[in-house]
């Protein structure tokens, strides 16, 4: 699987090379934040990793979110749920 990904984004950077490139800005940009995604070295934690991390309830960690004591989640390509990026909420523990 991973031998196909790779055929893949060596396809379109060959395209990119040859000027021959068929991505609009839209896909581009949504190509670049996916890529990020996958690529970041931070971690990302669901909702409830998070908040056991923290050792609170979901509903104390939800309206802690909507007091603006903890960041918003993050929509990451691909999946549903939200997610919080690990260093942030590891931060915040520690205050």
């Amino acid at each position: 699987m991973l031998g196909a990904l790779k055929q893949l984004l060596l396809k379109i950077v060959d395209d990119i090379d040859a000027g021959n490139s068929t991505l609009d800005e839209i896909e581009t940009t949504r190509l670049i934040k996916a890529l990020r995604t996958y690529t970041r070295r931070d971690g990302y934690w669901s909702k409830y990793q998070a908040y056991t991390y923290l050792n609170i309830s979901r509903s104390k960690f939800d309206k802690m979110v909507r007091e603006g004591k903890l960041p918003q989640g993050k929509k990451v390509p691909g999946f549903k749920e939200l997610f919080w990026v690990e260093k942030e909420i590891r931060k915040i523990a520690k205050q």
